[in-house]
């Protein structure tokens, strides 16, 4: 028992480090809002966060496979399935991030600012879609360590534990994202209406 709560403890130092890397971004992330119009300085803006937010989920993802994988090996009972979900779960992970790095790799800055509000609205929308599913893996890991509590299973204990702490990160993972990149989509939009586009090109409305 001793062992989970040590690597309890050293997961959650290792959040708050990882939370801290995503504030230190902040201000260089969001010096966009201080210049001059330019659409794509804030799509360039929205990649720079998403690519940010990339590279933490691949560092948690990695750490806790090569932990998890260690750990299903050197330790028993509820330890053992802790650790072995952690790796399974940040497999997903892993090849989620995988996924996002295609699609920034292959987005296009030659597009019109409405196309590149949408595309940074959509972000939006998915980072309070996972929010919510990262509300729900807490309250199944809260059942499942509440079951295994109950009926003495370790396997569910061990399982329930690493999905809560799993649901836990991604849940300030993803709120913090939603709350640092929202404003850059909140910024853009409100540029964008103050501007009438013409067959001849563009003039600003004050």
């Amino acid at each position: 028992m001793m062992i989970l709560e040590n690597c309890y403890t050293r997961s959650r130092i290792l959040i708050f480090i990882l939370i801290g890397l995503i504030i230190l971004f902040v201000p260089t992330l969001l010096h966009a809002q201080f210049t001059e119009f330019q659409p794509e300085f804030y799509y360039q803006n929205s990649l720079a966060i998403q690519k940010t937010g990339i590279i933490i989920l691949t560092s948690w993802a990695g750490l806790n496979i090569l932990t998890g994988i260690s750990g299903n090996f050197r330790y028993q009972n509820e330890s053992k399935y802790f650790f072995q979900m952690n790796a399974a779960w940040n497999v997903v992970n892993l090849g989620i991030a995988a996924f996002g790095f295609v699609g920034i790799a292959n987005a296009v800055l030659e597009v019109d600012a409405s196309n590149m509000f949408q595309e940074m609205e959509k972000f939006d929308r998915i980072l309070l879609i996972n929010v919510g599913l990262d509300v729900f893996y807490i309250s199944i890991g809260s059942y499942l360590l509440s079951a295994g509590l109950k009926n003495n299973r370790v396997r569910f204990i061990g399982y329930g534990r690493s999905i809560i702490l799993q649901g836990g990160f991604l849940f300030l993972f993803d709120l913090i994202l939603f709350l640092v990149h929202s404003p850059n989509t909140k910024s853009l939009y409100q540029i964008t209406e103050k501007i009438n586009i013409t067959i001849t090109g563009f003039t600003l409305v004050f």
